[in-house]
Parts: C-alpha cells; structure tokens; sequence
C-alpha cells in the first residue's frame, strides 16, 4: 500500500517530466525558428519570440513543480535545481537576443539545449524517493 507522500511524489514527477519534455521540444522548435529567421524569413522572429515567453511559462510551471516534488513530496533536489538553472540560462538568453548579441545568444541557446535534452532523458527518475543512509 502506498502512502500519500509516495503518491503526491509520483504525481509531481510525472508533471515536472512532461513539462520538461515540452521544454526540450520547445528548445528545438526555437532552434528551427532562429534558423529560418537567419535564412530571410523574418516572420519567424516574432515566433522565435513568442517561443521565448512560451519556454519562460514552461519553466516556471517545472519549477513549482520540482519545489512541491522535493518540499512538498520529499522528493529528489536536482529537478528543482536543473528547472531553475534552465529558467536562469532561459532569461540571459532572453536579453541576449533582445540586445541582438549573437555571439551569446546563439551558443548559450545550444548549451541550454543540451541541458534540456540531459534532464529530459533523467527525467524518469524525477519522482523516485530520496536514498537514505542507514547509520549502523
């Protein structure tokens, strides 16, 4: 039988990995749209900003998420953790791009990625209970 905790837990986990999972899609699509921008379609600069708000919603909905999973669920750290680093890397890259600084903008884009495919793929253990050590 399964307490309250162990469920509240599998439930924020299973909503923190899904809204990472639309981060790393969302990353890629941003990819897609700076890349069509760069090649003379400027309508997909507007998206391309759009995009920018719509990653900005994600990751604070993943980072409420992630704190009632660890606080509120007695879950892992490194979710809350890697949501708020992506959401800090996700507003450096917002003034980046506002102030047309390519040279950040667009390396920074390819780490933060990288970071959301790597959390993606741990994902599935993001509900799972913390270790802890027995004293003997």
């Amino acid at each position: 039988m399964e307490d309250g905790r162990g469920r509240r837990r599998r439930t924020y986990g299973w909503v923190y990995a899904v809204l990472m999972y639309v981060v790393a899609l969302a990353y890629f699509g941003q990819a897609v749209l700076a890349g069509q921008f760069l090649s003379g379609s400027y309508d997909a600069l507007r998206w391309h900003q759009y995009g920018a708000t719509f990653t900005d919603v994600l990751l604070v909905c993943a980072l409420v998420a992630a704190g009632l999973l660890r606080w509120h669920g007695k879950g892992r750290l490194w979710p809350f953790l890697s949501a708020l680093a992506l959401l800090l890397a996700n507003q450096a890259q917002n003034g980046a791009g506002a102030a047309r600084l390519l040279s950040l903008h667009i390396p920074l884009g390819v780490a933060m990625i990288a970071g959301a495919v790597v959390v993606a793929v741990r994902v599935h253990s993001a509900g799972a209970p913390v270790e802890r050590e027995v004293s003997s």
